[in-house]
């Protein structure tokens, strides 16, 4: 099996053992899965079946030059495959190719699920490059505080669902490629602290990565391998002798089957315990048979119905009178809890004005002694040419011979802390190379007043 317990999406149990809770999603892992990945101009295929022993792929199948075919050849090939594998039931989920789509792994720490939506809603513009252009949002929870979300533009989205139609294929799910690798890792047991994994299509490169220093990490490059690893490495904060690892490899993919595909499969296979963030709305999903679920929902069941007689109907009497008990004392400290409850609203009341008193005149000196910092750090041949100061974060445009160690460089500063490129880095005609970094300030928080710029 594969080495990925896969999140269970935005479930969270807080009063169960950590073993007892992996052993329960585990005898949820019980289905078939299809899963196609669209690399370059083929579209490779995989059937993966998941019981709570194991995954093991069932059928696997590569269409060659499919953009080029009529939606019906092609989709007719896609049919008799799946009639090979006994898997005519089953709809896809469909991993776009990573330069389709935009990925943000976003800090949203104490925003309940209910509302990351429309928290991401709120700064979409700023998180790809399509002005003007209508977009769609996936998103998937990854940590407590960070949240792994997917932008696509809607034409682009809509485009790949016609033409899925148009083939005779049920989609479930339209995803991207990190989607489906956090949960895939997780399947089978936690994943590693540490982990660097690349996969290679064609010219294309992509790097994905997990740290102590960052949640998450997926990027593209159009570069050597050598180098996009070095970049991935700093950005996530890991040793230059890091091992990386093939996707497909890491994965534990059998078979000849790519890393995305077999990943793909598996999230399908296991919707109940892996989730993956989903570009398509509800209302446009196919689903597949439901029978494979009986076994896992059954057992569920009679899980609930065990705990339900053992847990909670033997001390709910006690449970009643120690509430009832609470109840009364509560009621009698109310009042004196009132009073302190005002007190302390009123002091901080006066702790935020005072703050407010003391950060307008300090904050002056302080983007000063930023500017002054970044003179002494970014010596020539270092140069920017646009530095933004915000509240909480510093924002440097520029060229070096080498950029990467810039990010070290300022994190080495007092000033500064948690650096990270916010564009890929680009090698101009006189070999140097044109960043944009983003380093975060110590001890400052984000305000609402607007950032300097300084040429």
């Amino acid at each position: 099996m594969t080495g990925l317990e896969p999140v269970a999406g935005n479930q969270t149990v807080a009063t169960t053992p950590r073993g007892n809770l992996a052993t329960w999603r585990r005898m949820l892992l019980f289905g078939d899965g299809l899963g196609l990945e669209i690399c370059g101009r083929n579209l490779k295929a995989a059937v993966v079946r998941v019981r709570p022993g194991g995954a093991s792929l069932i059928a696997e199948t590569t269409i060659a030059d499919f953009r080029n075919q009529p939606a019906a050849v092609w989709g007719a090939e896609i049919a008799r495959f799946l009639g090979g594998a006994k898997a005519s039931h089953l709809v896809a989920t469909i991993v776009l190719p990573r330069e389709e789509v935009i990925v943000r792994a976003l800090s949203l720490a104490g925003v309940p699920d209910k509302d990351i939506a429309g928290a991401i809603d709120l700064q979409i513009d700023t998180l790809h490059p399509w002005e003007g252009e209508e977009v769609a949002l996936a998103w998937t929870r990854v940590t407590a505080s960070t949240v792994l979300a997917g932008i696509v533009r809607r034409a682009v989205l809509t485009a790949w669902e016609t033409l899925f139609s148009e083939a005779g294929i049920g989609v479930a799910a339209v995803t991207f490629s990190a989607a489906v690798i956090h949960p895939a890792l997780r399947l089978g047991g936690a994943a590693p602290a540490s982990i660097l994994l690349y996969s290679e299509t064609g010219p294309r490169l992509e790097v994905y990565g997990e740290s102590e220093a960052r949640p998450l990490y997926s990027a593209e490059f159009n570069t050597t391998l050598e180098r996009a690893l070095a970049i991935a490495r700093a950005e996530l904060r890991m040793a230059d002798d890091t091992k990386a690892a093939p996707l497909a490899e890491a994965l534990g993919a059998s078979g000849n089957t790519a890393g995305l595909a077999w990943a793909a499969a598996l999230a399908s296979a296991a919707p109940l315990t892996a989730r993956v963030a989903n570009l398509i709305p509800a209302d446009r999903r196919s689903s597949h048979s439901r029978v494979q679920y009986a076994v896992p929902v059954g057992l569920g069941v009679l899980l609930a119905a065990a705990m339900v007689t053992v847990f909670l109907i033997l001390p709910a009497i006690e449970r009643g009178r120690t509430a009832a008990a609470l109840n009364a004392e509560a009621r009698r400290l109310e009042p004196v809890a009132t009073r302190a409850q005002n007190l302390e609203r009123m002091i901080g009341a006066a702790r935020t004005r005072t703050g407010a008193l003391a950060d307008f005149r300090a904050r002056t000196q302080a983007d000063l002694d930023v500017l002054n910092e970044l003179t002494h750090t970014l010596q020539p041949p270092v140069w920017t040419n646009q530095i933004d100061i915000l509240p909480d974060s510093v924002t440097i445009a520029g060229e070096a011979e080498q950029a990467a160690p810039l990010l070290r460089l300022l994190d080495s500063s007092p000033l500064f802390q948690n650096s990270e490129f916010v564009l890929s880095v680009v090698r101009n005609a006189q070999q140097a190379e044109q960043f944009r970094i983003r380093t975060m300030r110590r001890g400052r928080s984000a305000g609402n007043r607007p950032g300097k710029t300084t040429p």
